[in-house]
């Protein structure tokens, strides 16, 4: 009995001596930084903002290059010779018309080309880029919604370990109180030895109960900060949860979310239909470009022209492509739907467990006071032998069910509360 009253406290200590109150918003903040998913959805939209300056890099921005070549272009059978190079071959040789390579070609070139009149063709370009960093962004809100939850969900859960401690500690204390009493009843007789050693045995139980609580709790809060990706080794206190239902948004998460994957569609078919558009860049070169090798200075020039495109036919690929999207479309209204019906039923589910549960509590606290009376008159009763110990464990254990319940049922409401809350938006 005297280890276990030294394990409980020895348990207890960091309790009373390093615990740090905590509330529920301090692990939901500590997770919304820590959380690499998040962490990598903000660094996302650097990679869309580079996405932008690359579209303009390739459709706006001078395109330049060097090129260089050398074409080896050699006659056969000229003039008794097997392979021969000469600008005058004979007529009875075999190769390349003389003057268009005269043995070879040779070229060194700086390119230029520039796009141009090209705004309505990366437009779409823009828009898809913007509407995929809107989607990335927007996908954040589940991410943190889902992390709520779940931060939320243990928070409650290792608050009741907490509160079954309080009133077994109660109980306890009880126990321990009414133990002189009944030593001393003992001793003259009005009460058995088996009557203190029941008391003893219940007390000891309870003490066990209530250092498996203790665990409970130490690893609820452990969860908590490995959801929460906090490093920290303090035990922390936990502060009441206050959960209350959130009102209606204006407009629900999937209806957002459809009309954002809709647009990401249209997007889509902007893009690609821009091969369908006329497109003009003007082109330039300077360099070197010469099939005689020995007048290579001389062959030192520039060029610039203007490159034109225009779409004739390509068996009606952008009638199709539409086609694909419209299924595509009808799809995403489908899912969009459902999203909607579960969604009700879902709030629905929830909203009617809150009121089943508050019901529960009402009736709860209707025997727990019920039973603290008759406790009261027990206990007094006990003292002077005029019921059994028997009778009082009894009557402890009925509490102590009793008190369980309700803290399950008040852990209910605000875990469908909180469930209401992650449908509600």
């Amino acid at each position: 009995m005297y280890k276990i009253s030294l394990l409980v406290a020895f348990f207890s200590l960091p309790f009373l001596l390093r615990a740090q109150s905590k509330t529920v918003e301090y692990f939901i903040e500590a997770g919304l930084q820590n959380t690499p998913s998040l962490i990598e959805n903000t660094n996302l939209q650097q990679f869309f903002k580079i996405q932008n300056e690359i579209i303009t890099a390739q459709n706006k921005k001078p395109q330049v290059n060097f090129t260089a070549d050398y074409i080896f272009a050699p006659l056969f059978f000229n003039n008794g010779r097997v392979i021969a190079v000469t600008p005058n071959p004979s007529p009875k040789a075999i190769g390349y018309d003389a003057a268009l390579t005269n043995g070879g070609l040779y070229a060194g070139q700086l390119n230029v080309s520039i796009p141009i009149f090209n705004k309505a063709l990366i437009k779409p370009l823009y828009d898809q880029n913007k509407i995929q960093s809107d989607i990335t962004a927007f996908s954040r809100r589940q991410l943190e919604q889902d992390l709520k939850k779940s931060i939320i969900d243990q928070y409650i859960i290792t608050y009741q370990f907490k509160q079954q401690t309080d009133y077994l500690q109660k109980i306890i204390d009880q126990l321990e109180s009414r133990k002189p009493f009944v030593t001393a009843l003992v001793k003259q007789g009005l009460l058995q030895q088996n009557d203190y050693l029941l008391l003893d045995i219940q007390q000891t139980t309870s003490l066990n109960d209530l250092l498996q609580l203790q665990f409970a709790y130490i690893n609820g809060i452990g969860l908590l900060k490995s959801l929460a990706a906090i490093a920290d080794t303090a035990i922390f206190e936990l502060a009441p949860p206050q959960i209350r239902l959130q009102p209606a948004p204006d407009e629900y998460y999937y209806a957002q979310k459809f009309r954002l994957d809709s647009l990401n569609l249209v997007a889509q078919q902007n893009v690609f239909n821009i091969k369908y558009k006329t497109q003009v860049s003007a082109m330039g070169s300077t360099g070197v470009y010469s099939s005689d090798i020995s007048n290579l200075p001389r062959n030192a020039g520039l060029s610039a022209g203007v490159h034109l495109l225009v779409p004739i036919y390509d068996g009606k690929q952008k009638k199709l492509n539409e086609r694909q999207n419209s299924v595509l479309l009808t799809n995403l209204q489908a899912y969009r739907n459902n999203a909607s019906l579960l969604q009700q039923n879902n709030l629905r589910n929830a909203k009617q467990q809150i009121i089943q549960w508050q019901q529960t509590i009402t009736l709860l606290d209707q025997q727990i006071h019920k039973q603290e009376l008759l406790l009261d008159i027990i206990k007094d009763k006990v003292i002077r032998g005029q019921v059994s110990v028997m009778d009082y464990i009894n009557a402890l254990q009925d509490y102590a069910v009793t008190q369980k319940n309700k803290a399950l049922a008040s852990t209910n409401v605000l875990l469908y509360t909180n469930q209401y809350n992650y449908y509600n938006w």
